[in-house]
């Protein structure tokens, strides 16, 4: 079982819709994210397939990406937990619509770390046909080698509201999220929709072994009735799996008795307290030496419960065996209860670790390490960067100049923080400066302006932080997503390149086409207005009888080109087809 929950997963194979279905809207939520990873779920949910190197090398496919996604896709993640990307991209700013932050205003320490995706999907060939897919995972929404946990759980949406006590706590989860975040309320409306249709969900399908599920919030110091996490956590004999650790959770998880407990761990967290609990119990086991110094160490966070015959279960998600996750942070774990008779601790451990059997991941930790210590502490730059991000007041302006240049000035009465901290526009790194309560950032262009900013600080020890914050900034232009389709949509050819983008149903495979011309010399005709319009006329044909909003989406590309790049012709064309089909 283990085994199929640890399973390897790229995040397109996470998020694309179920066969014969569609992406209408998804929410997801994450601890930190990167980019390239957001372009992933873009590309998933416009099934337009799978971030690789040619996708990277296109532009115009990471655009469209984003734009056939862009009203579909909602992410919340912790604040501060913006990775900043090697190549920083202009379309990286069209997805300021998507990501928002998370803090608990009452306490900068706590951290908003649940995995999980709520999706709406709509049968292709019969609209009242709607599925919700819950995905509850231990994976960030970011590109890396760590072994993680899976699940997912898909429902049927009914016509009627049915009061489903289970699906209660996860309702009050997203909806007290909304609360602590900087959502825009069109956003907030999307996801507020998907609330009810959640409450029109009898129930969510499990796979064999298990024959039930409940979901575990956590949010800060909101209450989800939930109770002591010893009352649910501990039972008769347990398997802890938690890549973190502090002493007290520990503790309360495996109280002084003769309980079979197991710990699987990573080795640099086991002290020597910790290694005595569990030593003369179920034992200790840790990612193989080799696996963790090529970055593929341990991250799922599962508890395997036996109460007995009737009362076993297994919980997975983002909580870690710490005090922080279940008294302090944002977490959420989905429970799945056994079916009776099915005792499954042996082969559960089993998929971890078997003895003589040279593919298991994991080792027997036989003795702790002298410098192991279950405690990680912030250093002073984090803690400045911390402070600054989560200031009351702190908010963005521009002011557009009459040379046709933009300024950006960021202000917080946070002026002295513990270590000093530098700050800069998303698109402008190279104009980071020191924060002294007030950063001024002159010459933008109206492409280069965005709601993501860079922080950076370097501790006194040397290690170096830098992150992606959401600040709220008044003045943006109308025109600036405009602009950024101008950049990457230059010319004629740039236009029809993309729009054939838009009506393949392969854009992968022509992207790799298109490449290939390249690389032998040629990129087919090179006569602009040389263009087969009733090749496009009839692959518009199709695509309207297929999915009538990519034409709308044509009509919005040409609204936001200039004249020089969309040809008058093509213009008047697609005026007469939309006539036609109306």
């Amino acid at each position: 079982m283990a085994e199929k929950l640890l399973k390897e997963h790229l995040y397109g194979d996470l998020l694309a819709p179920t066969p014969g279905y569609s992406t209408d809207f998804a929410l997801g939520m994450t601890y930190c994210l990167s980019f390239e990873a957001m372009l992933t779920a873009h590309l998933a949910f416009g099934m337009l397939g799978e971030m690789d190197d040619n996708v990277i090398q296109s532009p115009h496919l990471l655009l469209e990406a984003i734009t056939k996604s862009s009203d579909k896709v909602v992410v919340f993640c912790n604040k501060g937990g913006i990775a900043v990307p090697p190549t920083i991209r202009k379309v990286y700013s069209l997805m300021e619509r998507n990501i928002f932050e998370v803090f608990d205003k009452q306490n900068k320490k706590a951290n908003f770390h649940p995995k999980l995706w709520l999706i709406r999907e709509i049968n292709n060939d019969d609209k009242k046909d709607v599925l919700l897919k819950l995905i509850v995972t231990s994976r960030n929404l970011a590109y890396t080698d760590t072994i993680d946990c899976i699940a997912c759980l898909t429902g049927k949406v009914g016509g009627t509201s049915i009061k489903n006590e289970k699906h209660q706590p996860l309702l009050a989860f997203i909806e007290s999220v909304i609360k602590e975040s900087n959502i825009g309320e069109e956003q907030k409306k999307s996801v507020l929709k998907l609330t009810t249709d959640l409450k029109r969900v009898e129930q969510f399908d499990v796979d064999t072994p298990f024959e039930d599920y409940d979901f575990f919030p956590y949010l800060f110091d909101y209450d989800f009735g939930l109770g002591k996490v010893a009352n649910y956590l501990v039972g008769t004999e347990s398997i802890i799996v938690s890549p973190f650790l502090d002493k007290t959770m520990v503790s309360r998880l495996n109280p002084e008795n003769k309980c079979n407990r197991t710990l699987i761990t990573r080795k640099e967290y086991v002290d020597r307290s910790i290694f005595d609990k569990f030593c003369n119990k179920g034992g200790i086991y840790v990612t193989l030496d080799d696996l963790a110094s090529r970055g593929m160490d341990l991250h799922a966070k599962v508890y395997h419960v036996w109460n007995g015959r009737n009362e076993q279960y297994l919980y997975l998600g983002s909580a870690n065996a710490t005090t922080s996750a279940f008294e302090r942070n944002g977490e959420f774990l989905l429970r799945l209860k056994y079916k009776y008779g099915n005792t499954r601790s042996a082969q559960f451990l089993g998929d971890f670790y078997e003895k003589d059997n040279s593919d298991s991941k994991f080792m027997p930790l036989n003795e702790p390490l002298e410098n192991a210590s279950p405690v990680k502490k912030w250093d002073d730059a984090e803690s400045a960067m911390k402070e600054l991000m989560c200031a009351d007041d702190l908010k963005a302006r521009i002011t557009h100049h009459r040379d046709g240049g933009y300024s950006v000035v960021v202000t917080s009465s946070m002026k002295r923080l513990g270590n000093d901290v530098y700050i800069a526009p998303l698109q402008k790194k190279e104009l980071l400066q020191r924060w002294i309560g007030r950063a001024v950032f002159e010459d933008m262009k109206i492409d280069e302006l965005s709601e993501f900013y860079i922080l950076s600080a370097t501790s006194p020890d040397g290690t170096h932080h830098e992150t992606i914050v959401k600040i709220e900034t008044k003045g943006m232009p109308s025109d600036r997503d405009q602009e950024i389709y101008k950049g990457i949509i230059k010319t004629k050819k740039d236009f029809f390149h993309f729009l054939e983008l838009m009506l393949t149903d392969t854009p992968l495979q022509y992207i790799s086409s298109e490449i290939l011309l390249k690389e032998f010399g040629t990129n087919g005709s090179e006569n602009e207005e040389g263009v087969a319009f009733p090749n496009l006329y009839e692959k518009m044909l199709k695509i309207a009888a297929t999915n009538p909003k990519q034409i709308e989406e044509i009509g919005r590309l040409i609204s936001k080109l200039d004249n020089d790049v969309v040809p008058p012709v093509f213009s008047k064309m697609y005026k007469q087809f939309v006539s036609a089909i109306s």
